[in-house]
């Protein structure tokens, strides 16, 4: 992750906001792959010249979400959509772990078996 990806957010989610469209799982998903690597030291430091538009973006994350609620999501659209919400809350350790659900996982947490056998 560089500088770049921090400057491109706020763009990534006005364009995702401004969708009239429904749009991409990735609109949600980058954005909060983004912070959850800021957040866990994966990334540099976010120059002071783009903090505030990056933070102002973030915030933003769940009126994107509320902007595309009706339309019909797949799980992945799902899953970021629930994520992107959780970073925008910061609740990174939630957003992480959602990010990460598979369906063999999602197949464990719904049976409680975590067994590796």
């Amino acid at each position: 992750m560089y500088d770049a990806s921090y400057a491109a957010l706020p763009h990534i989610i006005e364009i995702a906001c401004n969708a009239k469209e429904p749009i991409d799982f990735g609109f949600f998903q980058l954005p909060a792959a983004i912070e959850i690597a800021r957040n866990n030291g994966k990334g540099p430091i976010i120059p002071p010249g783009l903090a505030q538009a990056y933070a102002d973006a973030i915030s933003r994350l769940p009126e994107c979400v509320a902007v595309h609620q009706h339309e019909e999501w797949d799980e992945s659209t799902l899953l970021s959509a629930i994520s992107a919400l959780a970073v925008a809350k910061k609740h990174h350790r939630v957003a992480e772990a959602v990010m990460n659900l598979d369906d063999d996982l999602i197949t464990k947490l719904i049976d409680l078996n975590f067994n590796d056998s």
